[in-house]
Order: structure tokens, then sequence, then C-alpha cells
């Protein structure tokens, strides 16, 4: 058996002691075991009937209703975002009507392994330069907020966020 160091003696120590304060708590029988009081079932009514009367008293005012609804409500905008993750946000309706026109290309995800980087693309994994399954587009641009394509056909860009 490996020798035990100060420490693990304490922990050890203060472990049994707790341990024969328990067995003693539980087999000593008379002390600190209490009879339940029985309880009136009269005391029970009228105990429920002062908590209801207080949950009355304190309802919610038109303000307090006001500010739980505006709680609970879809923020329009994050205040928690960044310039550049709100832009991309913002600008995600003009990026929907180009890419409705064209096909639905959804960035999923985002691989960076030493010098490759790789995105997912309809759950399809694309280098830099590799062409998609879509006719004519390029992956020309990767990060880890969006990627940028290239249409060969048209010459034009499409910048895709990142759905998470």
């Amino acid at each position: 058996m490996a020798k035990l160091n100060k420490r693990q003696i304490i922990i050890i120590a203060i472990a049994a002691v707790a341990l024969l304060y328990g067995a003693y708590t539980v087999f000593s029988g008379g002390k600190g075991q209490k009879d339940n009081p029985k309880i009136n079932p009269v005391e029970k009514s009228s105990y429920v009937n002062n908590i209801a009367g207080d949950f009355m008293k304190n309802a919610l005012s038109l303000s307090d209703t006001y500010i739980v609804e505006r709680a609970e409500a879809d923020w329009e905008k994050n205040p928690f975002w960044e310039k550049s993750s709100y832009r991309e946000w913002a600008n995600k309706d003009k990026a929907k009507t180009t890419e409705s026109s064209t096909a639905k290309i959804i960035y999923s995800g985002y691989i960076d392994i030493g010098q490759k980087q790789m995105a997912v693309l309809n759950g399809i994994e694309y280098s830099i330069g590799d062409e998609l399954e879509i006719n004519g587009y390029v992956l020309k641009k990767i990060t880890a907020l969006k990627v940028v394509l290239s249409n060969k056909s048209i010459g034009s860009e499409l910048e895709i966020p990142i759905q998470e």
C-alpha cells in the first residue's frame, strides 16, 4: 500500500468522524428524532386560504404584465451581437432573395485543421476552390462566420452566413 501524505490522512479522518456521527445519530433513537406533530385539517384549509389570499393581493399590475409580455416576445434585433454579425443578420433577407432565385445553399459547419479550412455546405465538405454540386458555383473564401461563393456563369459573388 502506498504511503499517505498528510492531506490524505486529514481527509480520511474527517470522513471517518462524519461517518461515526451519522451512525450515532441514526442508531441513538431518541436524540434528533422528533415525532411529527399532527396537523388539524382545519388548520390546513385556513393555511391554504391565507396563501391564496396573499396571491390575490399581489396580482400583477398593468405595467408588470407589459414587462412580462415584452420579456417573452422574440427580439427583433439582439443587442449582444457584434456589429458585423448584426449586419450579416440584417442582410440575411437580401441574401435569401438572391439565394432563392438560384438554389438553396446552407452553410452549416466550419472546419479549421491547421493550414486547411473546410466548409460544410448542404451537408458536404468543401475546400477553397472546390466546385459545388450545384452547377456553376465555386467556393472562393471560407471564414468562421460566412462563405463566399462565385458563380462562374454570371460572374457574381454570393455571401452565405453560417446557420447554427
